[in-house]
């Protein structure tokens, strides 16, 4: 009864909603004004309902195509079989009507298909049901494999989501305009790399295990056939991302979208999943070595360790790829993604690094404080992971840095005015200046505590390690970042860079693209609008665009208007009245 409850609900939810917006189409049409507004309603709603449809009705015909699938008598409730009746009735014809409503809507205004709302609906029901799609393929290949048992669920799902997957892909190649569809194949792309890059550090460490005998047992159970679980996850998201990227993605057009796919989840991912592994691998070996290990024997301490070897390997091998690719673009124009990019992994270098210096300063006061050497003590684990997390952090952090002042050194102007470092040193000084304060607050706390109670000691600073450390790291990120900030200050001032040096109006008629407006405010100071084309095929970028600007010549023009065309991008001036 509650899912006849619950289905009853939506079905009323969506007849109101057609209500109202059949309601809004004839009030707009009478009253000869907001028809854009009344079809984006009408959108929003018509492919909301459509895609919670399409869902109800997968899972009613997923449960019922399970039971003739199942194997011996069928465990499953009454109570499943009227769910699964219940999605397919009224799942099944609401879903065939809205399909059936969708094309005359197609039929009769072209431009349905350039649409915002089918866009999204087609993403949202391509990704739906590859998710599903690649989790019943692995079920079937996990049974194929005998690593689990027989599923009716894995195989019908594994039918009914490839089926919808693989309509959504035809209309989305077919019907979706090429500039639509990059946000669903880079999603796709995303999704399929990381169930690739699962299965191959599940392999790598498989491997390990079967090869050392090192890790094979987790706790009271056998790790069973990791070499196989990692070759099923493989099969199943490598053909996936070939279709994704390989085929798809990486052939779409190079615009800040796609830069920001290769360099935050495939460059930026890659190396911190590999520094996380290497440093978890260094850590496991610094404690055998020189620390205390958590069990005399090896293949106990370093149970962790094949995971962290595959982690690091695969982290590696994605960063190397996804390099690789940025580089083969040939493309040098530093971006605010560019920046993004660089300023976060040199931010996370920072921080890894802050931490370990942190738990320096905290092993220090802990020996002293416990009257015995540092090694041999209970402190030594906790140096080691100190060192470990600064060898792995502060290069990091170094190279990235270098290679942002560098940019700085070469124009000073626009990396000084960057938004990107703006942000970065005010988050620096604003988070370390919270957790100064916090220290400080506890520290003065701890040492009210003990002077008023006369047991002011060793043991109050012992109880003081961790605010002192957070304090002197903290000190120290902000004196040098403070010192970056002051300069940045003079270098402007010194290069007379004005706030406003543009026009006091652009107008940007072209591909709609977020980063190009806000780069475009940015360097001119003026007001920029952007009015989006239909055209495909086409992108500029910022540097085009304050090209055509500074072309216009030495005189000053206040308002400008600049339109992207195959042939380039084009600017002149105007004035408004």
């Amino acid at each position: 009864m509650m899912i006849f409850g619950f289905l009853m609900n939506i079905a009323l939810i969506a007849l109101v909603v057609t209500g109202v917006v059949l309601v809004v189409r004839k009030a707009t049409a009478r009253a000869g004004g907001g028809p854009a507004d009344a079809h984006a309603v009408r959108r929003f709603f018509q492919y909301l309902v459509m895609f919670a449809l399409m869902v109800i009705a997968a899972i009613g015909v997923l449960g019922l195509l399970s039971r003739p699938l199942e194997r011996g008598a069928f465990v499953g409730s009454d109570a499943d079989l009227a769910r699964s009746l219940a999605c397919t009735i009224v799942g099944v014809p609401l879903y065939a009507g809205m399909a059936w409503w969708t094309r005359r809507a197609f039929v009769a205004d072209p431009g349905e298909a350039r649409s915002l709302g089918w866009a999204c609906y087609t993403t949202a029901a391509c990704l739906t049901a590859l998710g599903f799609m690649m989790g019943s393929a692995y079920g079937v290949l996990a049974w194929a494999t005998r690593l689990d048992l027989y599923s009716a669920g894995a195989l019908a799902g594994l039918l009914v989501w490839a089926a919808l997957w693989g309509t959504h892909w035809w209309l989305d190649s077919r019907v979706t305009p090429a500039g639509h569809t990059q946000v669903h194949h880079l999603l796709g792309s995303l999704a399929a790399l990381a169930v690739s890059a699962t299965g191959l550090g599940v392999l790598v460490a498989g491997t390990i295990e079967v090869v050392t005998g090192i890790g094979r047992t987790t706790g009271l159970v056998e790790n069973d056939k990791p070499l196989l679980r990692g070759a099923a996850l493989l099969v199943v998201g490598v053909p996936v991302w070939l279709l994704y990227w390989w085929r798809t993605a990486s052939r779409s057009p190079h615009n800040p979208i796609w830069l920001a796919y290769v360099l935050l989840a495939g460059v930026a991912g890659g190396l911190v999943t590999a520094v996380v592994g290497a440093s978890v691998a260094v850590y496991d070996v610094l404690v055998w070595l020189l620390g205390q290990p958590w069990s005399e024997q090896a293949s106990v301490h370093f149970r962790g360790l094949p995971a962290a070897v595959g982690a690091g390997v695969t982290g590696l091998l994605v960063w190397w790829y996804h390099h690789t690719v940025l580089r083969a673009t040939g493309e040098r124009e530093r971006t605010e993604v560019v920046r993004v990019y660089e300023y976060l992994m040199a931010g996370t270098g920072l921080v890894a690094a802050a931490v370990g210096f942190t738990m320096v300063v905290v092993a220090l006061v802990e020996a002293l404080t416990t009257s015995g050497a540092i090694l041999g003590t209970a402190a030594v684990n906790t140096l080691l992971a100190a060192l470990t997390v600064m060898a792995v952090g502060g290069p990091v952090w170094a190279v990235f840095w270098h290679r942002i002042q560098l940019a700085a050194r070469a124009a000073p102007a626009a990396e000084h005015t960057s938004p990107t470092r703006r942000i970065y040193l005010l988050l620096l000084f604003g988070v370390a200046g919270i957790a100064a304060v916090v220290a400080l607050l506890v520290g003065v706390y701890v040492l009210a505590e003990d002077a008023l109670a006369g047991t002011v000691g060793a043991a109050t600073l012992r109880s003081l390690r961790v605010p002192i450390g957070i304090l002197v790291s903290t000190g120290v990120i902000s004196g040098y970042h403070a010192m970056v900030y002051r300069a940045d200050r003079a270098a402007i001032s010194a290069a007379g860079v004005a706030e406003t040096h543009g026009p006091r109006y652009v107008l940007l008629v072209g591909p709609p693209d977020p980063l190009v407006v806000a780069a475009v405010a940015h360097e001119t100071g003026g007001q920029v609008q952007a009015w989006r084309t239909d055209e495909t095929g086409i992108t500029w970028t910022a540097a085009g665009v304050l090209a055509a600007i500074a072309a216009l010549g030495p005189a000053p023009v206040e308002e400008v208007v600049v339109v992207s065309e195959p042939d380039g991008v084009h600017a002149f001036g105007v004035h408004r009245h």
